[in-house]
């Protein structure tokens, strides 16, 4: 999957407006293969030998919400995985702190998609009070809850949870 970054800042009337970054490379170490990386002027980078795609808060955004940008799994996750020669792919936990933080999240299972978002309710004050809403082509699930979404949905009466090794690239709706 291929991700593309967007810039952006305000300009004088306070509106924000996509630039350019700078194109000078800054040569860096990859925090999950340790090869040689190269970051923008702003931190954020790739690694060509493993294919991690990085950003300069990556270790703060995984303590503070179990995620990272923009791949999802954390960098805990991905140093696992690549010690065990294995793609990089969020953890079944990891895809619901995307939801919580991103609020849509996607991801295939049999060559068809199915979309995970958080919807408000009546009650909602923040992101951990909204309704999951589960769908594809074919039905559409709704939770009140991150609890009630990780103990019951399912595609076909098997558990969302229980089939997550065969859920191919979650990721956030993009």
């Amino acid at each position: 999957m291929e991700y593309l970054i967007r810039y952006y800042e305000k300009n004088d009337k306070g509106e924000w407006k996509e630039f350019e970054p700078p194109k000078e490379d800054i040569e860096t170490k990859c925090s999950i293969c340790g090869s040689k990386a190269f970051k923008d002027p702003y931190g954020n980078g790739h690694c060509d030998n493993c294919g991690w795609i990085f950003e300069k808060d990556e270790v703060e955004l995984e303590k503070s919400r179990g995620i990272s940008f923009p791949m999802i799994a954390t960098p805990t996750t991905a140093r696992e995985q690549y010690k065990k020669g294995l793609p990089f792919k969020a953890t079944f936990d990891e895809f619901l702190n995307g939801l919580y933080f991103y609020s849509e999240m996607l991801f295939e299972y049999n060559n068809e998609i199915y979309e995970v978002f958080l919807r408000a309710n009546k009650n909602s004050k923040n992101n951990e009070d909204s309704d999951i809403v589960f769908c594809s082509k074919e039905f559409q699930q709704e939770y009140k809850s991150r609890k009630e979404f990780e103990n019951k949905a399912n595609i076909n009466g098997v558990l969302l949870k229980d089939m997550w090794e065969k859920i191919e690239k979650p990721s956030f709706m993009y």
